[in-house]
């Protein structure tokens, strides 16, 4: 039961309704005598008896070891009848007596022991109650931690690690000649280090926080922690010992890092994959399908690249042409397309929001129309560009709805910003940042044309912040008149 004491130590001090004491056979809360206990004929098993001396029902501790730094505890429970039940072993409150954590356990968690003494109807009611079999759940995970730990032997089988005594590894045992990496002590750190042919640590091992424990704890590169312990072997000498680098680079070994420039190649995959979902997850257009129709209605139909907001890539992964990263405020005022001309010949063309360009694109099955424009209402962002010396405030809008030539329009990657384009202005107004009375005010001005709506909105009858009031504008400008 050594283990068991250990971990009373670590547990915090619980608040307790009853004082339990263990007067001979007798187990007293308080005061008062509520039942007897005895030694079971197995070890670490008790017999819990009525007042009168008649069984009640036995509780046996058992444990399952997973390896030398996890088990799992539980307690087999039998009726006087002999049907077996198992609950988790459980400590609700710190002591130094096995029997007093089993009876704390059995008494406040399911209620069959009280200062009335050991209920019948509740003894019945428990061992009734189906339960799942603990035991046959620790053996599965003791079976599967087997298997891997078998696994992990033949691994590092395969590879042979060895850690020379200046802390270099090699595959291929003593005599091997393949240099994979170096182990070392850092004296400042109080750990060793791993690191490979890149010189990229891949894993950090320190003495593990726990009193008394011989465990050493691991992290690695990839953000996975493990712990491995050997005993003595495993215990930290404040100097590099090359035992301990054995062991540690064998842990290692078997659970997959082999070190040379593995780490390298698995961040630059990681990094791929993030870049993927960021794509998947940005409004950008990365090469789907599409028709640019510029100034003059000339189309060009290829694959449209347009990177409506900034999304970090790996260095070389660009399309030369396609793309305008890191420039000022380039995003939503350019698109590129790769197309083949009337020769068949494949070329890449870039526009301008700024050149009244409009395009379609098919982003995910889904045909969207685009709009390049000016406009009016966006004085922050045009006071913006022109301090970064960027004086072009044309970009590329989605069109939401569009009525007699019409449009509402919307910024992709700014949620709630729209614009209104009337087929009779050649700019579009913007929904900004300013309050609805104030905006409402602005907006009469833009759709003066109809004098009716204006005069609504100057009486504030619109929210136009809401897209459903913004849609309802652009059909009673088009229907103004009629």
């Amino acid at each position: 039961m050594k283990k068991i004491v250990f971990l009373l130590l670590l547990l915090p001090v619980l608040a307790i309704s009853q004082k339990i004491k263990i007067k001979k056979n007798k187990i007293l809360f308080d005061t008062k005598e509520v039942a007897l206990i005895e030694e079971g004929s197995e070890r670490n098993s008790y017999t819990f008896k009525y007042l009168s001396g008649e069984k009640a029902f036995d509780a046996t501790y058992k444990a399952f070891s997973i390896s030398s730094i996890q088990d799992h505890q539980y307690l087999e429970m039998t009726s006087a009848e002999g049907t077996k039940t198992e609950i988790p072993y459980e400590i609700l409150q710190t002591s130094f007596n096995t029997k007093k954590i089993i009876i704390r356990l059995l008494s406040e968690k399911y209620g069959l022991i009280t200062s009335d003494g050991i209920n019948k109807e509740v003894v019945a009611s428990f061992f009734a109650e189906k339960r799942e079999s603990i035991s046959e759940k620790y053996m599965k995970v003791a079976a599967e931690a087997k298997l891997e730990a078998d696994k992990r032997k033949q691994t590092v089988g395969r590879y042979k690690p060895y850690v020379k005594p200046n802390g270099t590894i090699t595959f291929g045992g003593a005599q091997g000649t393949k240099i994979v990496g170096k182990v070392y002590y850092s004296a400042s750190e109080k750990a060793y280090v791993i690191t490979d042919l890149d010189g990229i640590r891949v894993a950090t091992a320190k003495e593990s926080s726990k009193i008394g424990s011989t465990a050493a704890e691991v992290k690695t590169y990839t953000d996975e922690t493990f712990q491995f312990d050997e005993g003595s072997k495993t215990m930290f000498t404040n100097r590099f010992s090359r035992t301990f680098g054995q062991l540690f680079v064998e842990e290692m070994v078997g659970r997959g890092y082999v070190f040379g420039r593995q780490a390298k190649q698995y961040k630059s995959e990681l990094h791929k994959e993030k870049v993927k979902i960021a794509k998947e997850n940005s409004v950008n257009l990365y090469g789907v399908p599409g028709t640019i129709t510029d100034a003059k209605g000339q189309q060009y139909t290829g694959t449209v690249y347009v990177i409506f907001e900034k999304l970090v890539l790996e260095p070389g992964q660009e399309v030369s042409g396609l793309h305008d990263m890191n420039s000022i405020d380039n995003y939503g005022k350019y698109i590129s397309i790769r197309y083949e001309n009337e020769k068949g010949k494949t070329r890449i063309k870039k526009f301008s929001a700024k050149d009244d360009i409009s395009f379609t694109a098919v982003d995910e099955g889904v045909t969207k129309t685009f709009h390049g424009m000016k406009t009016k209402g966006n004085a922050l962002k045009k006071m913006a560009n022109a301090s970064n010396f960027g004086f072009n405030n044309s970009y590329f809008y989605e069109e939401i709805y569009k009525e007699n030539g019409n449009m509402l329009l919307a910024k992709p990657g700014e949620e709630g910003t729209y614009v209104i384009k009337v087929a009779d202005e050649k700019v579009g107004f913007m929904i900004d940042d300013r309050n609805n009375e104030k905006l409402s005010k602005a907006l009469a001005k833009y759709v003066k044309n109809c004098k009716q709506l204006a005069d609504d909105l100057k009486a504030g009858e619109f929210d136009v912040k809401n897209e459903e009031n913004l849609k309802q504008i652009i059909e009673e400008y088009s229907n103004c008149g009629k």
